[in-house]
């Protein structure tokens, strides 16, 4: 947001309910207050787009006057950059959140989202996200969950939820990310059988397969590995269901953490040549 991050985490309990934890950070906001060099050097490792150092702060200037503008064409990028990085930020910030199991589902939400697709925005997820497991995103699209907090009353909100349900959220599809594989050309397979048929593709460790799966459709992947992998549990063999969305499914096999080049230019064209597949129309 504007003025702060939140990461919110719910965790079911036993007796069926669950356990809530949540954490409002300052220096998560898209441009903190105390805006300076590292927050600079931070967006700028993301970008897609050669901007010089001058421009770039000049423009994050603009963007903190007037955040609702300069949402299209290279704006939208460097919006989208600046998000990447206040999420890190926010992340840093809760590690003691880290301590829960890995969670089924991460949803964003906040308006930075809004100048992207959404798969784009599944993607920015994968970027930042990054602890192994698989699990379903999605996009608080009409910024709805915060006003549906702020009623007091448990079972009005929880009446209000349901009617909502079927479009509070944007479905932004799934992301399959295992940890612990070795360098190669080829660390196993993978195969998806939905109604549409069955896609089969080769897992090229530091690559990112993108599977058609449209909002609504489930598919059963499964995953043979050459050698263990942490998933969730460490293994060479997994089979579970998944279902899509507007990015379909992402089996991401890069680095966890995710570890970019060095070197500027090849840095901005590895991270252009990922989200090109996910943004339709990008010029970057």
């Amino acid at each position: 947001g504007q003025s702060a991050g939140v990461r919110v985490q719910a965790t079911p309990t036993a007796g069926g309910g669950s356990t809530v934890a949540s954490a409002t950070i300052a220096e998560a906001a898209l441009l903190p207050r105390a805006f300076g060099d590292a927050h600079l050097d931070a967006i700028s490792a993301w970008l897609t787009i050669p901007l010089d150092r001058l421009r770039v702060r000049d423009r994050l200037r603009e963007l903190a006057v007037t955040p609702w503008g300069d949402a299209a064409g290279d704006g939208a990028l460097l919006r989208l950059a600046a998000t990447r990085a206040a999420v890190r930020r926010l992340l840093d910030a809760t590690p003691w959140m880290d301590a829960a199991p890995a969670p089924d589902v991460a949803i964003a939400a906040g308006g930075a989202w809004n100048v992207a697709p959404g798969p784009a925005v599944a993607l920015a997820l994968a970027d930042v996200l990054r602890r192994p497991g698989i699990r379903a995103l999605g996009h608080d699209h009409a910024r709805l969950l915060a006003p549906l907090g702020t009623i007091e009353d448990e079972e009005e909100r929880r009446r209000v939820i349901a009617d909502l349900r079927d479009e509070l959220l944007v479905p932004l599809g799934t992301v399959v990310m295992p940890a612990g594989l070795r360098s190669g050309k080829s660390a196993g397979r993978v195969a998806v059988r939905g109604s549409v048929g069955e896609t089969e593709l080769e897992l090229v460790p530091g690559g990112l397969e993108l599977v058609d799966l449209p909002p609504g459709e489930r598919a059963v992947v499964e995953l043979r590995f050459k050698d263990p992998v942490v998933l969730g549990p460490k293994a060479r063999h997994f089979a579970m269901e998944v279902t899509g969305g507007l990015g379909g499914l992402l089996v991401d096999l890069r680095d966890v953490p995710l570890r970019l080049p060095e070197r500027l230019e090849r840095r901005r064209d590895l991270l252009t040549a990922w989200q090109s597949a996910l943004w339709a129309g990008l010029d970057a």
